[in-house]
């Protein structure tokens, strides 16, 4: 009941969503965000993306988010790890996979960023992230 509490009111910036985590190919590791006080769910891990606007894919929104919210613009590789839904709201979930980590240039929705071990989780946890993770651990595995 708590996770469904919080889906609604991420619900109130749009009816979905997209976003994701990054694989480096050249360390294995993924990069997450530390969500800054002016989100909802401040203070907590989670992955980078926002709203889908009109007219645009679940894709194409990890892509501009990716870009607003990192600033990396080189290349990467897009692979859909899960839809989450719940009542009206729905947020795709994406790995971002890079050549190489980077150092992120974050904008106000981020107050820091950590490429992690998978597995060895900073805390706390946005509860999406959380939802990634059981959801996702082993198509994320397979490809680190």
């Amino acid at each position: 009941m708590i996770l469904f509490s919080k889906l609604l009111e991420s619900a109130r910036h749009g009816k979905s969503g997209a976003g994701c985590v990054f694989l480096s190919k050249d360390t294995g590791r993924l990069l997450l965000s530390y969500r800054s006080s002016e989100v909802n769910e401040p203070h907590t891990w989670g992955t980078w993306g926002g709203k889908i606007d009109d007219n645009e894919t679940p894709e194409q929104t990890v892509r501009r988010e990716i870009k607003e919210e990192t600033g990396y613009t080189d290349k990467l590789r897009l692979v859909k790890l899960n839809k989450y839904t719940e009542s009206n709201f729905e947020y795709n979930n994406y790995l971002a996979i890079v050549d190489k980590e980077f150092e992120p240039e974050l904008n106000w929705e981020s107050d820091a960023f950590k490429w992690v071990i998978f597995g060895q989780w900073p805390t706390p946890l946005h509860f999406g992230l959380e939802s990634l993770i059981s959801k996702s651990s082993n198509k994320i595995k397979q490809l680190i």
